[in-house]
């Protein structure tokens, strides 16, 4: 008796248990099994001008007969088929506002069965105006010189691909110099017309994985008096005969706005000080350094005093009109005349220098 009620007692466990389970997955069974494709995987977005190139590994399913990407929350898509040459597929997708993206891709079979919705979404920008607004030119600093106009190039990040200088040569024609190095160096324009001050300067950038170039471009003003010089000429101290002139001086003058440089000491202080001889030694006159104001035309309109008008000693420094006052474009040679005021506007030394560019 006991026996029999056991072997009863074994199918009705079993009865019970598969009708659990099938009352647990009937939801979702109602509309035949549901099958989902290999997604893609290892999702790039690589950014352009107004567009982006969307970078993934196909699914090795052999079933997937398109893929489309979808953006803007499923409202814009992008249909693509298959590249049966290579495993990872790229694709472009144009007209896009500048701006930030989250692309989703699926891929489908013939059946309509698609990949795991939300599997494959990979988010980037597409880049325009706005970009290339933020963009600098490559730093450069121009110098005159005897040979042409020197440009001293920055170095730059690998994201900037080359920069071309436009100018005017000799022959009054348009020329393009294109320096693609990257690290700092040095170039000259030695075919450059004399009297040209204005170079432009275009800088194209790649971003990172990025499609397209970018540019930077900016017009940039020179002084054409800002250079390196042999300066000559006489310097008297009406208080001290021991205080003579240091020339022959290698001076430089070095561009701090465009119509103001600055005269460096290249001998002795590395400064924006006067140089002189004190009883033969090299010294210069404290807290005073001259800073000379072009027109427009290269006339010296004004001197003053790098240091103050007046420095804290006193002494400022002002134009002599009876001099020249003028630099030459086409000699590259600056007459210049002007006094050390000290105290107040006493006259203390008086300098006629003529400046050679070298």
């Amino acid at each position: 008796m006991k026996l029999t009620y056991i072997k009863l007692l074994i199918p009705l466990m079993a009865l019970f248990a598969c009708t659990k389970m099938d009352h647990t997955y009937a939801p979702y069974l109602e509309n035949g099994e549901i099958i989902y494709l290999g997604a893609p995987y290892q999702l790039e977005v690589h950014s352009g001008r107004e567009r982006v190139e969307i970078q993934f590994t196909q699914s090795k399913d052999p079933n997937t007969v398109k893929y489309i990407i979808y953006w803007n929350n499923r409202q814009k898509k992008l249909e693509v088929q298959p590249d049966k040459a290579n495993v990872v597929q790229k694709t472009l997708v144009t007209g896009l506002t500048e701006g930030d993206y989250t692309f989703e891709i699926v891929a489908y079979d013939k059946a309509g069965n698609s990949s795991t919705p939300g599997s494959a979404l990979v988010s980037g920008r597409a880049l325009g105006s706005a970009f290339e607004a933020e963009l600098f030119i490559r730093k450069v600093a121009t110098m005159n010189c005897r040979k042409g106009m020197a440009l001293d190039f920055s170095s730059v990040d690998t994201t900037c691909k080359y920069t071309v200088a436009t100018y005017r040569n000799t022959m009054q024609a348009p020329v393009q110099r294109k320096i693609s190095n990257t690290a700092a160096l040095k170039d000259t324009l030695k075919d450059i017309d004399p009297l040209v001050d204005v170079i432009t300067f275009r800088t194209a950038y790649v971003p990172e994985k990025g499609i397209d170039t970018f540019f930077a471009e900016k017009s940039q003003e020179i002084n054409l008096a800002n250079g390196q010089y042999v300066c000559t000429g006489t310097m008297v101290d009406f208080t001290s005969a021991s205080l003579t002139g240091p020339y022959p001086w290698n001076v430089t003058l070095r561009q701090g706005t465009l119509r103001q440089l600055e005269m460096v000491d290249d001998d002795f202080s590395k400064d924006v000080l006067h140089k002189l001889q004190n009883n033969g030694a090299n010294s210069t006159y404290g807290s005073f350094g001259a800073v000379l104001l072009f027109d427009a035309r290269y006339n010296v309109i004004s001197v003053v005093n790098k240091h103050g008008q007046p420095a804290s000693n006193g002494r400022s420094a002002e134009l002599d009109p009876s001099g020249v006052n003028k630099f030459d474009p086409a000699t590259k040679v600056l007459r210049v005349k002007y006094w050390m005021n000290q105290p107040g506007t006493t006259h203390r030394t008086a300098f006629d220098e003529v400046l050679t560019m070298k």
